[in-house]
C-alpha cells in the first residue's frame, strides 16, 4: 500500500505540474504516456528533443504495442524522487515541445 500511495503521489506531481501537456493518465503503473502526435511530432523526434533540450529520457514507443503505441513517448516516474519530478516543468520550459503545447492553447 505503501509503495502504491507513493508511486500515485509522483504520477499526480507530473499530471498537475504539466496540465496543458496531453499526458494519458494511467490508473496505475509507474509511467506516463506523452501522446506526440497530438503535438505535431513522431516520437522518435520528441525522445531526442526531450534529451537534448530539456535532459528527459523518454522513451519513443516503436515497436511496443503496434502502430497506435508509435504516437506516444513514455517518461517513467517510478525511479525519480518527487523533488526531481518537480523541476520537470521548468526543464521543459522553452523547448520545442513546450512551444507546441503552448500553441494548442
Amino acid at each position: 500500500a505503501e509503495c502504491v500511495g507513493e508511486l500515485e503521489r509522483r504520477r499526480d506531481v507530473m499530471l498537475s505540474s504539466l496540465q496543458e501537456w496531453p499526458f494519458v493518465r494511467p490508473g496505475g503503473g509507474w509511467s506516463l504516456l506523452l501522446d506526440v502526435a497530438s503535438l505535431g511530432f513522431e516520437a522518435p523526434e520528441a525522445s531526442r528533443l526531450l534529451l537534448e533540450e530539456s535532459s528527459i529520457a523518454a522513451t519513443a514507443m516503436v515497436g511496443w504495442g503496434g502502430p497506435v503505441s508509435e504516437r506516444y513517448v513514455r517518461f517513467v516516474f517510478s525511479a525519480e524522487p518527487v523533488e526531481r519530478l518537480q523541476t520537470i516543468p521548468e526543464r521543459l520550459a522553452g523547448g520545442t515541445l513546450a512551444a507546441a503545447v503552448a500553441s494548442r492553447a
